[in-house]
Formats: structure tokens, C-alpha cells, sequence
């Protein structure tokens, strides 16, 4: 056998080959009309804040967060300013990462004093604190209400003929506000739930045992599923941190589920 005969392809890998290009070159398009449409359903109002929201997520999740808070004060600064965003769940989720944020320092930062960890813990109830009362307000006023009622109460606040939408579809981005307060109606339970779960954790580290097992009990009556409330649960009561499964990791419960 000579070496060229060893790279000669048969007519079905071929045939393999052109149909696996095909569907990879149909999905790229397909991605990029769709996040295309995707962006330009986006409130102009708010994608700065949307961006830097995002940004910050990216490089959350150590003890080094609170170095990226100056992302979520500029955030706020563009949601606060606006009269249907001012109080909205987004508000709460950037309350809600701070207090995380300034909570992971003060229990795995082990540079800092006990003072220190203290101040860190106090201020991190503040912005739990601040993440309930948004989240509780918000679903009063929002959770019951239908697409046509949740219609009806934002056109009081997005106008077409404002600047900000000159040149998109408002049409669009109407409808794709309606879908994310649709979507968070049942997300914002959950987001209330991980608030009360970090209360709970607070509480545990303040060595107040019996109120950090009514905010892992509230916790849990919101969303069943929060694991962060079950195992700090299971640590309060002397057990074992719970891990989910292997399945667990997988299959995570599905977030469309009321």
C-alpha cells in the first residue's frame, strides 16, 4: 500500500463530510439571525446595564468579586433613572450579588480579620435585606398578572415615540419585556428563595442558629430545590454538606417548572 492510498476517501465518507458541513454552515446562520433578532428586541434603554450585568457574572464567583462591584453601581445607576426599572426585579438580582459577593469574602477570605469578617457580614445582610424587599414588592405587583395585563401596565411607561427606541422595532421590544416579567414571574420566586438562603447563611455565621433556620425553612417553602438552603440546612442541624448527584449535576430541575 503506498502512502497516498491511505488519505483516499471513499464516496460515502464524502457524502458524510458534505452533509455534516451543510448542517454546521445551516446551524452558524441560524445562530446568527437569531441572536441578530435577539439583540434588536433588546430594550436600548437598558442594554448598557444588560451588558454590565453580564459582564460582571462572567467574572464573578470568588472572593475577589467585590473588586468588580463598580459594574453593578454603573448598572443601577442606568436602571434607577428609569421609572419602570427603577424597582424591578433586576434591581434585586444586582442587590442580591452583592450581598454574595460580599459574603463569599467574608467566609473564605482567610487574609481578613474577625472584625473585619464581621463588618463584611453585616453588610452583606444590608444588601440581602434590600434584595427582599425588592423581590417581595416586585412579585405583588407582577406575579398575578396575565401577557395582556402586564401589556397594559408597561405602555404607561414605554412610549414609541420616545428617542430611545427611534430606529428599532418597538413592537419587538414590547413584546420581549413582556416575555422576560412572564419568565420572572416564575423566576423571582426562586431569586427571593436564594436571598432567604443567604440570610440564612448570614444568620449561621453570626451564631443566631434559630434565625438562620426560619430564613433556610422560607428559603425552601419558596423553591424545594434550592441546594444552597438544603445543605446549609443539613449543616445547622450538625449534618453532612449535601452535594447533588451525579443525575442532579445533570439534569438539573427544569427552570420552566412552577
Amino acid at each position: 500500500m503506498q502512502l497516498k492510498d491511505i488519505f483516499i476517501i471513499s464516496k460515502g465518507t464524502k457524502v458524510i463530510f458534505a452533509i455534516t458541513f451543510t448542517v454546521s454552515f445551516l446551524a452558524v446562520i441560524f445562530a446568527l439571525f437569531y441572536y441578530r433578532s435577539v439583540n434588536r428586541s433588546e430594550d436600548p434603554r437598558i442594554k448598557r446595564a444588560r451588558d454590565l450585568l453580564a459582564k460582571y457574572d462572567r467574572i464573578s464567583g470568588d472572593i475577589k468579586s467585590i473588586e468588580a462591584f463598580p459594574l453593578l453601581d454603573t448598572a443601577f445607576n442606568v436602571l434607577k433613572v428609569l421609572p419602570d426599572y427603577k424597582s424591578s426585579f433586576e434591581t434585586g438580582v444586582i442587590y442580591n450579588n452583592k450581598c454574595s459577593g460580599l459574603l463569599m469574602m467574608a467566609l473564605y477570605d482567610t487574609a481578613i480579620s474577625e472584625h473585619e469578617k464581621s463588618v463584611l457580614l453585616d453588610l452583606s445582610m444590608k444588601y440581602c435585606d434590600s434584595s427582599i424587599t425588592v423581590y417581595r414588592r416586585w412579585i405583588t405587583e407582577w406575579e398575578s398578572l396575565s401577557p395582556l395585563n402586564i401589556r397594559k401596565r408597561l405602555v404607561n411607561y414605554m412610549k414609541e415615540d420616545e428617542p430611545a427606541f427611534k430606529g428599532n422595532n418597538f413592537k419587538k421590544i414590547l413584546s420581549r419585556r413582556i416575555k422576560t416579567i412572564v419568565t420572572a414571574q416564575v423566576e423571582t420566586p426562586r431569586r427571593l428563595s436564594v436571598s432567604f438562603s443567604n440570610k440564612g447563611i448570614i444568620y449561621r455565621h453570626l451564631m443566631i442558629p434559630d434565625s438562620a433556620l426560619a430564613y433556610y425553612q422560607q428559603a425552601l417553602s419558596l423553591w424545594k430545590d434550592n441546594r444552597s438552603a438544603v445543605s446549609n440546612l443539613s449543616i445547622l442541624m450538625n449534618g453532612d454538606p449535601i452535594k447533588p448527584t451525579l443525575i442532579e449535576s445533570l439534569f438539573p430541575p427544569n427552570k420552566n417548572n412552577k
